[in-house]
This record gives C-alpha cells, structure tokens and sequence, in this order.
C-alpha cells in the first residue's frame, strides 16, 4: 500500500460579478480566487490486485459515500486511468472548512484527491477533463496557485499577485445552498434594488495596502443584497463587519462571510469583537 497525506486549502472569492447565463446553463462569473490558510486534511493510499473506494470522514460532518466530491474524484480518476478494477484507494478525510460555505471546501477536496491519485499511481491524466466535469472550482485548485483572476463558470483562470491579508471568517449561520442562491440572482437579477457595482476585473495590476486606502480588490459580490434581504444571519454579519472594515464581503455564495486586514494584531482584535456573535469566528491570513 502506498500513501501520501495532503492539505487542501479554502478559497475566498474576493468580490463575484455575474455577468449572466451561458448557453450551456451555468453562469459566467468574475472573481478574484485566493487560498487561505484553512484547510482540510487528507489521506490517500491506494492498493493493488483489490478494487473499491474507501471513504472515511472526521471533523465537519462530511458525507462517506457517493454524494462525497472526493469520491466522486477517486471514481473518475480510476477509471479514466483504466485501474478500477486493480486498484482500491482508501481516503481519510478530516473536514476543518465548512460545506457549503463559499469557500470551495469539497472542490478543493476533489482537486487534492486527483493530484495524489496522480502521484501515487505516477499516470498522466488529463485532470482539468476530469475536473470541469466534476465542478466548476476545482480546475483552480488543479494550478496549486495562491491566487487567479476567474471566467467563464470560474474555470478560465489567470494566476495574478496581490498583497497578503489577514483575515477573519464569519459562519453566519445560514444554510444557504448553491443552486439557490444562483435561482435567486436568476429570478431577481434583473429588479434589483441594491445592484453592486460593476467591478473592475479587468485591471491586472492589483497594487499594496495603502494607509487610509482600501484592500486594492473590489470585494462586491452580487448574490450579497439578495440574500441579505433573506437571511438574518447573512445581515447580521454584514452589519457587524462593516462596523469594523470597508475591507470585507461575502465568498461565493455564502454562508460565510469575511474582512481583510493588513495585520495579524488586526484582525486578532475583530476576532475577540465577533466571538460568541455568531456559530463560529476564525482567524486566518492569505496563502
């Protein structure tokens, strides 16, 4: 038996425009992706002249069957090698990163689960194939890259640098799935009352910290009045942010919720503010 232990990095969506449906169904997006330093842990083995998946699950409680990304990952990557029926990978999951969270958790899961697949069995795949046909977040975790500006459905993908950051997440304590949240925008994108600004992807020069200045990243995110309008948790922690920073915003489709700092001693102190306001209040920084 073979084996290797692994790390898979959250995600925050540094601000999300919605540019509108595609003609395959899935909605154009424009982000900013940066790695934090949560994280899942996972450990991959795999065995020979056996066949199966194993799936075992600690921390956040996280599905061990066939609903599991990571799963979904190992089953697409044994057959696609044309292994399955040879070889059995076992894989320990310990689950740290909400789901769903906005924080690309499974996806990055998944993403983790095909590299070591790769590595440990050493066969060359096509893994950005396998990774668009299992979700849209995993072809940026697939680059192993701190940051990237994102198109398309979030899969064309441009690494870009930007300053470092501490941050603090904030669970809001909403179950907020994410074909509803993109339901909502579908049916109340176009009456908006509180439509966010357009944000300027496009720039590819992204700057520093500038005392007095802004984090040099518009963090606007569209699902962000909607769901504000429908989710008490959801209010409660932009207010409660906004309080603290011009610095924050909602990742992805939420429920968590996150505000930049330019130190740790900084966000420490929002930290203390928001603990016991809320399910859970974690103190992180950029990768």
């Amino acid at each position: 038996m073979q084996t290797l232990a692994v790390e898979a990095p959250a995600k925050l969506n540094l601000g999300l425009e919605i540019a509108g449906v595609r003609s395959d169904g899935f909605h154009e997006l424009r982000s900013i992706f940066s790695t934090v330093s949560l994280s899942d842990s996972l450990t991959v083995s795999i065995e020979y002249g056996v066949s199966g998946i194993n799936l075992r699950c600690s921390g956040i409680p996280s599905p061990e069957g066939k609903s599991n990304l990571v799963w979904m990952a190992a089953e697409a990557f044994l057959e696609a090698a044309g292994i399955s029926k040879n070889t059995a990978a076992t894989i320990s999951l310990h689950k740290n990163i909400p789901s769903p969270g906005g924080l690309g958790g499974g996806s990055s899961d998944a993403a983790a689960v095909l590299l070591t697949l790769g590595k440990l069995t050493t066969i060359k795949l096509d893994l950005a194939s396998l990774a668009e046909r299992l979700g849209s977040d995993i072809p940026f975790f697939l680059l192993q890259t701190e940051t990237a500006y994102a198109t398309g459905r979030g899969d064309i993908l441009k690494p870009v640098k930007l300053p470092g950051f501490h941050c603090v997440l904030v669970h809001s304590g909403d179950n907020i799935p994410t074909p509803f949240a993109y339901k909502l925008w579908d049916d109340n994108a176009g009456g908006l009352t509180e439509a966010c600004p357009r944000s300027n992807y496009t720039a590819r020069k992204f700057g520093a910290w500038h005392e007095g200045k802004p984090f040099p990243v518009k963090l606007d995110n569209q699902f962000l009045p909607l769901l504000r309008r429908r989710y008490r948790g959801i209010d409660h922690a932009a207010e409660e942010l906004s309080r603290l920073t011009v610095n924050w915003g909602l990742s992805g489709s939420g429920p968590v919720l996150y505000a930049l700092f330019r130190s740790g001693e900084e966000a420490k102190n929002a930290k203390e503010h928001l603990a016991g306001k809320f399910p859970w209040v974690l103190r992180c920084q950029s990768r």
